[in-house]
């Protein structure tokens, strides 16, 4: 979800930087000053409907269109050459007539003189020198601790090499978080913290990031020792805001969650006997390496790109699903090079059975499609709203939307039909996308970078995929990396992972920065860049930490201790199933299949649907939810499939009883097996009672494992 940023809509006035005999710009000043107090936001006259049957041009994108509105339409009624100061636009907004948006403005202030004067003068349009940049002073800076504020002063650079101080016309914002921003540009500190500020004049866009730290005499940075460069960026970074990092997890903790987030599901009691009891000083890093390589990670990781790429029967037919899966499961077990899947998904040609990296093209079937979804899923960049208008609070135009579309032109299906489950992915040559603004072919343009002019028949996308996976691509390695960080640590550096922007700055960037220079110098493999996370100590912090200092900054945006959430619903379903060690049956598949490696993602299975799977219609994260609700855990407490499993002859416990073990091993095995870990000192003695008063040693056994299965322990990461 985009994050809503707080637009000021108050206007304090001070003096315009402009000669006081200078005739007024209408496409300067006028727009400027209607921008300021947000007439032509989208929540106002900018919207495409416009309000009470006045329209503007979101954020005067679209000057014609404006002064037409103001000057022309409804007889020119809206201003008054004569008498400017009963103009209806002026009289509105100061509230002499009755206003829906309330009074804006005084007659006292810098905006009514700007408007009054420009329709004194004839109320004329202009034609003045393009902008070409913003520019906001003080840049980026750590305030002093003694003065939590800052002034900003906002320059405008012209085409002509003119500037102009033009702070009393910018519109500043900021999200969110520790500091806020007046109107007139002053930035104010609550509490210690960072903070992104953006700053619009007309069609420039620029931000700037501020921290400050409240110190604390009493604050004493302790940490884990580094393991490796991730430790030395998260933890310079948390005591640079002063927050204390949790411990370093034992053993219990590690095994379950490394497991869980490497290859998706839980150890067997065995091999979680052979980890707890090792006393190699290594075996963390080993057990890393050996889960990197186990058939599980394929399969897990494959369905996480499964999820955003948005296969399923609907889209793609149902054995194009089990072609796609497998495609991608080969990929990630194989540890192809991310560069090569995204070159094979967006140059993808011919039948979608046999090239099923052309798969993408039938979920983006459109080149609009197509840009959107490139641009989300290999740049983390999300350009759907440029569609429409220029990106109001990024450097993102339609221009750019259409650009990056352009590259999709040529892009062609065939063999679509009812029933039929594959389709040829082609293309055809001279065929163009119009941009909707200048209404004449869009050149091929991705975020400024021109592609190389081709014949009729040049398929752009080589041209496309040659720059997404260029090493001097920004976008590429910082936008998968973040990805990968967001899957194992709960979070991403840049959150959402598929926003990045200028005003959603990383968290922490000289950890994105390390983190994606390293997925390049190791060729953009995904699993050197997992190993090198999970053996991070920031990666086996413990879930709890110590109380933070109360000048600290928001402990949940810096890593301080590792996140508690819901497991995925395949984890859950194969949890209980490697618990109870009676497997999951689903319909039309082998015996054994795991949830984790079932290809569709629409399949009907109750429980599945009821922890939340998605049926992979968007392209987002989103679609997982990752807190825990009430429906699921009584769905959980009175599942008869769960019940089904511990009570099977086929489950552990019933082998171990068979087998002639004795209760106090079975419980540890039970233990092992569901929670992976032993039993405490006092959770003996509460099973052990309970066993005795059971009538039947079984019931007594099986009632342990159903109870430890509704555990939070054992439904939540941690």
């Amino acid at each position: 979800m985009v994050r809503a940023l707080a637009v000021v809509a108050v206007f304090v006035a001070p003096s315009f930087a402009r000669a006081a005999d200078a005739p007024t710009s209408f496409r300067t000043d006028v727009i400027a000053a209607l921008s300021r107090v947000g007439c032509n936001s989208g929540a106002c006259h900018g919207s495409p409907q416009g309000k009470n049957g006045f329209r503007l041009s979101l954020r005067g994108q679209d000057p014609d269109l404006d002064f037409a509105t103001l000057a022309k339409e409804v007889g020119g009624r809206r201003v008054n050459r004569q008498s400017p100061n009963d103009s209806l636009l002026l009289m509105k907004a100061t509230g002499r007539v009755s206003h829906g948006g309330g009074q804006l403005f005084g007659r006292d202030s810098a905006m009514y003189r700007t408007i009054a004067k420009w329709i004194s003068e004839g109320a004329t349009d202009d034609k003045p020198p393009v902008l070409v940049k913003i520019e906001v002073t003080p840049g980026a800076k750590r305030l002093d601790p003694a003065n939590p504020s800052v002034q900003l002063t906002a320059t405008v650079h012209f085409a002509d090499g003119t500037t102009r101080d033009v702070t009393a016309l910018t519109v500043f914002t900021t999200g969110d978080g520790p500091a806020k921003v007046s109107p007139d540009g002053k930035v104010t500190f609550a509490k210690t913290g960072e903070v992104q500020v953006l700053a619009r004049f007309l069609t420039g866009i620029t931000s700037v990031r501020f921290s400050f730290v409240q110190p604390d005499p009493k604050f004493a940075f302790r940490a884990p020792a580094a393991n490796n460069f991730i430790d030395t960026a998260v933890f310079a970074k948390q005591k640079e805001m002063q927050l204390l990092p949790a411990a370093v997890a034992s053993d219990e903790v590690f095994l379950r969650r490394v497991y869980l987030d490497a290859i998706g599901t839980l150890p067997s009691p065995d091999e979680a006997l052979a980890f707890l009891d090792s006393k190699d000083a290594n075996k963390r890093a080993k057990l890393i390496d050996a889960l990197l390589e186990r058939e599980e990670f394929g399969y897990f990781w494959a369905l996480k790109w499964a999820d955003v790429l948005r296969g399923s029967p609907t889209t793609i037919s149902e054995r194009g699903v089990h072609s796609f899966h497998r495609y991608l499961v080969r990929s990630v077990a194989d540890d192809k090079p991310v560069t090569k899947l995204a070159r094979e998904l967006i140059t993808g040609t011919g039948n979608t059975l046999h090239k099923p990296g052309a798969n993408f093209y039938r979920v983006a079937r459109t080149p609009e499609d197509a840009a959107e979804a490139a641009a989300q899923l290999f740049l983390g960049v999300r350009v759907q709203c440029a569609k429409c208008h220029s990106h109001p609070f990024e450097n993102i135009t339609q221009a750019d939307y259409y650009g990056l579309a352009a590259f999709f032109a040529r892009v062609q299906l065939k063999g679509s039909q009812f029933g039929l489950d594959d389709e040829i992915v082609y293309t055809q040559a001279n065929r163009e996308l119009n941009n909707p603004v200048t209404r004449k072919p869009q050149p091929p343009v991705a975020f400024g970078w021109v592609a190389p002019r081709g014949g009729p028949d040049d398929d752009r996308r080589d041209h496309l995929a040659d720059w997404l996976t260029d090493p001097k691509n920004k976008f590429f390695a910082p936008s998968v990396a973040n990805r990968v960080w967001f899957h194992l640590m709960g979070k991403g550096i840049v959150d959402p992972v598929d926003d990045f922007r200028d005003t959603n700055p990383p968290s922490n960037p000289e950890l994105l920065n390390a983190l994606a220079a390293e997925f390049a110098k190791a060729g953009y493999r995904l699993k050197p860049l997992v190993r090198v996370i999970l053996n991070s100590h920031a990666y086996q912090l413990a879930s709890d930490g110590p109380a933070q200092s109360p000048n600290a900054a928001d402990p949940d945006r810096y890593f301080v201790k590792a996140s508690v959430r819901m497991l995925a619903a395949e984890q859950i379903l194969d949890a209980v199933s490697g618990a109870t060690g009676v497997a999951e049956k689903f319909k039309g598949y082998p015996a054994g299949t795991r949830a984790i490696a079932l290809p569709d993602g629409t399949l009907n299975h109750p429980f599945l649907t009821a922890f939340s799977k998605p049926v992979r219609d968007v392209i987002c994260e989103c679609a997982r939810e990752d807190d825990p609700a009430l429906p699921q855990v009584l769905h959980m407490l009175n599942n008869a499939g769960v019940l089904e499993k511990v009570k099977s002859a086929d489950a552990r416990v019933s082998q171990w009883l068979k087998a002639g073990k004795d209760d106090a091993w079975i419980v540890e095995r039970i233990y092992l097996a569901t929670l992976s870990r032993r039993p405490t000192a006092r959770e003996k003695e509460l099973v052990s009672a309970h066993l005795k008063d059971a009538k039947d040693r079984a019931a007594g056994l099986q009632d342990v494992q159903h109870a430890l299965l509704n555990l939070n322990e054992f439904l939540l990461r941690h």
